[in-house]
């Protein structure tokens, strides 16, 4: 079928892309809060299209390579470039509705039937984050928005001998570090500097998620509830009911001194401190009472499952440690080097799976990479948690999230999605070669004149991130003790 394209291929990305967007629609609808139903329509939609490109981007990396692999000389294939375009320009354009839905939801007031409060406060900020990005943005291009490709230059003269029907070449020359260097699009220099801030995401949230998330499911395993008498659980409601009590009279104060301000947020580096850390206070709290209730054999579910549920973290956990430890060793055996890697680790066993069996290493491919997003929103987590001045935890609870809570995550995940595609396009140069995002990546946004350099040397952050997090986790494994969220550790308010 000549200029045609693989119709199985085609047929399995539109049933998965429907799968993507069924799954993330009733994510949405089962963990939504009962104050959200039927209302937040606007938030909600942006949820979900956001859910659905981070998936689509995530898993477009391994249908690149399939797309790559499979198709026959006399077929063109899926345009991936095009795809590629599309999907990126979206999620830039994603990138800037995300936060204005966030404000916009916030701004909520209930006593009013106008919307028009709503809009001018997602616009304000709307308007802010565009100028804080765009113009930095532009100037960088205007001034330094290049891409400078090596090239190895080779020059010879021709020259005639006797008997010979041709002049051939002679004395050849062969000149390194020769540069190419053209003005890039406009469009790819945007992408470049979402990917630029979302690899902050990924250095320090994913390097968290490296050591967090698989010690935090082994955790759940080792201290899993045990079975406890009545005079035990009672004894542990009453001490459970102090810590909630304590933290309702600091909500309440905290809230009297935003009504006496005249707002509804923290303001300045302590108030935002204090204002996290009761909300990490309130989420303990709320799993220690639910974990309480599992124990006595009161969480609403058949014990059996419960059991099922430890033995399943447990095998997460010992697949996501090697997971972590395979990451690790790759960035620094294939990735860190700058002028000779020492192997080529995971491409080689992708690329051995697919010889075993057709598009077995590109379903490896997808793991790998999607265990990176993985990492991601573990690490937001888990940093919220333990650093309240840091970052606002924002946990997505069955039942009782809102649209908030959505939209913030959705918004990490959303700038970790473009590094996540960079980190693996880089990662997996080998594996992926000649497919629409190595060439879009590896060919331009690598070699951006300066911020090339960035590039280079950013995953030994990640991996001193990774290290470090590992060591901290290790020495203290309790989120609660961890964050100091006990009413006794506060700071007592004026």
């Amino acid at each position: 079928m000549a200029d045609g394209v693989n119709i199985v291929l085609c047929i399995i990305v539109a049933i998965a892309f429907l799968l993507i967007v069924a799954v993330n629609i009733y994510i949405v609808v089962h963990f939504q809060n009962e104050e959200d139903k039927n209302t937040a329509i606007f938030p909600k939609v942006v949820v979900v299209t956001t859910f659905t490109f981070i998936c689509v981007s995530v898993l477009m990396m391994p249908m690149d390579v399939a797309n790559q692999r499979t198709k026959r000389p006399d077929q063109a294939g899926i345009p991936m470039d095009i795809l590629w375009q599309i999907v990126f320009i979206s999620m830039a354009v994603l990138a800037f509705i995300v936060p204005f839905a966030f404000f916009y939801y916030e701004a909520e007031d209930p006593d009013s039937s106008s919307n028009a409060k709503q809009i001018k406060e997602g616009l304000k900020w709307n308007i802010v984050w565009l100028v804080a990005f765009f113009v930095p943005t532009l100037i960088l291009w205007f001034t330094i928005g290049f891409a400078e490709i090596p090239i190895i230059k080779y020059t010879s003269p021709l020259r005639q001998f006797d008997g010979q029907p041709f002049p051939v070449l002679t004395n050849l020359d062969v000149l390194r570090d020769q540069l190419i260097t053209y003005r890039v699009s406009f469009i790819l220099y945007l992408i470049s500097m979402i990917t630029f801030c979302g690899t902050f995401v990924l250095v320090f949230f994913g390097g968290v998620g490296f050591a967090a998330l698989p010690m935090d499911l082994i955790n759940s395993f080792r201290t899993r509830p045990k079975q406890m008498s009545v005079v035990q659980y009672a004894e542990k409601k009453i001490i459970i009911g102090k810590r909630a009590a304590s933290l309702l009279e600091r909500g309440r104060a905290l809230k009297q001194r935003f009504n006496n301000a005249g707002r509804t947020r923290p303001r300045g580096r302590r108030e935002v401190r204090e204002f996290n850390r009761f909300r990490t206070g309130v989420f303990m709290v709320e799993q220690e009472y639910k974990v309480l209730e599992r124990s006595y054999n009161r969480g609403g579910a058949p014990i059996i499952l419960y059991i099922i549920w430890d033995y399943v973290q447990l095998l997460l956990g010992i697949i996501g440690a090697g997971l972590s430890i395979t990451w690790l060793l790759h960035i620094i055996l294939f990735m860190a080097p700058r002028t000779k890697y020492f192997s080529l680790f995971l491409n080689k066993m992708f690329i051995d799976m697919d010889n075993a069996f057709g598009l077995f290493g590109t379903g490896a491919y997808a793991v790998w990479s999607f265990y990176l997003l993985w990492c991601v929103i573990k690490g937001n987590f888990k940093v919220g948690v333990r650093v309240p001045l840091f970052c606002t935890i924002h946990p997505m609870k069955v039942g009782e999230t809102l649209m908030n809570a959505f939209l913030f995550n959705a918004f990490v995940l959303l700038l970790g999605a473009f590094a996540i595609i960079k980190f693996c396009a880089t990662a997996f140069s080998v594996y992926a070669r000649y497919t629409g995002i190595d060439i879009l990546f590896n060919v331009g946004v690598n070699n951006l004149r300066y911020i090339k350099y960035f590039w280079w040397y950013y995953y030994f952050v990640m991996i001193g991130v990774a290290v470090i997090a590992l060591v901290y986790l290790l020495i203290l494994p309790s989120d609660r003790k961890a964050a100091a969220v006990d009413d006794t550790s506060l700071e007592e308010l004026p």
